[in-house]
């Protein structure tokens, strides 16, 4: 898993946009189910719900392969692009860098947090924390 991508997290957006653009979301979601792909493959998926201008999906594909979550390779005039990291390991890179960042800088309060917020919100969640923990502590 590529451990040099930064990125920048927008804690009130959905889902992957907290990580990516929305239009960068989109591209990735639809080259995670094709596995790979070109720009005009994905422009013609993209217009089919919207106008975009071909050159912007080439842009955005251009910089994501940029910031390592997409490879590209010449095939012939094109360059098809695949993704460098799979949906599921993206999303564990993401969240280990989000809870790096915030254990490093305020441990105590996030994992406050995170206890209280367990146990507003799924109380079954924080049981199976629970037992996870005295199986690592022995206790």
């Amino acid at each position: 898993m590529p451990l040099n991508m930064r990125f920048r997290f927008s804690p009130t957006k959905d889902g992957l946009v907290k990580v990516l653009g929305p239009l960068e979301t989109e591209i990735m979601q639809i080259l995670w189910q094709e596995e790979r792909s070109t720009v005009k493959k994905v422009h013609r998926k993209l217009s089919a719900q919207r106008e975009i201008a071909y050159t912007t999906v080439m842009t955005t594909m251009s910089r994501l392969a940029e910031k390592g979550v997409l490879n590209r390779h010449r095939e012939g005039l094109a360059y098809v692009y695949a993704p460098a990291i799979s949906e599921d390991d993206f999303v564990t890179m993401v969240v280990r860098q989000v809870l790096d960042g915030l254990l490093d800088d305020y441990s105590d309060t996030a994992i406050e947090y995170m206890i209280d917020y367990l146990a507003r919100n799924n109380p079954a969640e924080l049981s199976r924390l629970q037992s996870a923990i005295q199986s690592r502590t022995g206790a």
